[in-house]
């Protein structure tokens, strides 16, 4: 087990209990694991766990990311190097992961949340992910903020690598495409509105577009195709009732 040798605090939002018994027996240094059915979405499951965190940096990383001891270290050298490191991540999915004799540390502009290692005071003080997003999109808002605040920086290891096995941590059927295809577009507006680079265009547009959509898809018979655009339309409208709720709320 390539994380065997590192503290461990795990967060199981499944209500896996019998997961939880395999992964102790096979895993010594377990600092913290908790189980629960209340899934708080990727941000706040990150943040929820950063809070138990002791120690100054910590290593974020999911379960279809392969990412071996010698990559995680290598991970170390971007705060060794570099005094205003928020984030350090390895090169992802890379073809031929041969050592780069170039510069081995490179400034970036984003960062996946799949994997990465971070300063846990600059990240606290950044004020973590931002919970609106439940998931996906809570990295590039991360990303806009670093880059905003001029004070901190991503950096790249060119020696350190990982594969990231997207989507095998999640079981695909209907529910599972909706929480994404829902939360994807919810984030997407959401994000767009926050940097006040939501179009008025796209707010009235897209709507009309999609349920256009489902009702061709559905007179086709393309099930897939339907349930996509009808999982957008919900995030949509999702977004729309988190607009107007918070707009009600600074009106109080």
């Amino acid at each position: 087990m390539n994380y065997r040798n590192f503290k461990l605090l795990i967060l199981d939002q499944s209500n896996d209990f019998l997961t939880k018994k395999k992964i102790q027996s096979m895993l010594p240094n377990i600092e913290y694991y908790h189980v629960s059915n209340n899934n708080k979405g990727f941000a706040g499951g990150i943040n929820f766990l950063t809070s138990k965190v002791k120690t100054k940096l910590f290593l974020c990383t999911q379960l279809d990311v392969l990412l071996d001891e010698n990559s995680i270290i290598k991970l170390l050298r971007s705060f060794n190097t570099k005094r205003d490191c928020i984030i350090s991540i390895p090169i992802t999915n890379h073809k031929n992961n041969k050592k780069n004799n170039s510069k081995k540390v490179i400034k970036k502009k984003q960062f996946i949340g799949s994997t990465f290692l971070a300063n846990k005071l600059f990240f606290d003080k950044l004020g973590k992910f931002d919970e609106n997003f439940f998931f996906y999109w809570e990295d590039i808002d991360l990303s806009m903020r670093i880059q905003k605040s001029k004070r901190y920086k991503i950096y790249q290891c060119k020696n350190s690598f990982a594969t990231h096995l997207y989507g095998t941590s999640t079981l695909y059927s209907i529910k599972s495409n909706y929480i994404r295809m829902t939360n994807f577009k919810f984030g997407e507006y959401f994000i767009q509105y926050k940097y006040k680079k939501l179009k008025k265009i796209k707010i009235l547009r897209e709507p009309i577009l999609r349920f256009f959509y489902m009702i061709i898809f559905f007179l086709l018979l393309k099930k897939n195709d339907f349930l996509k655009n009808f999982f957008f339309l919900i995030g949509i409208f999702k977004f729309y009732v988190k607009i107007i709720s918070v707009k009600f709320i600074n009106l109080k």
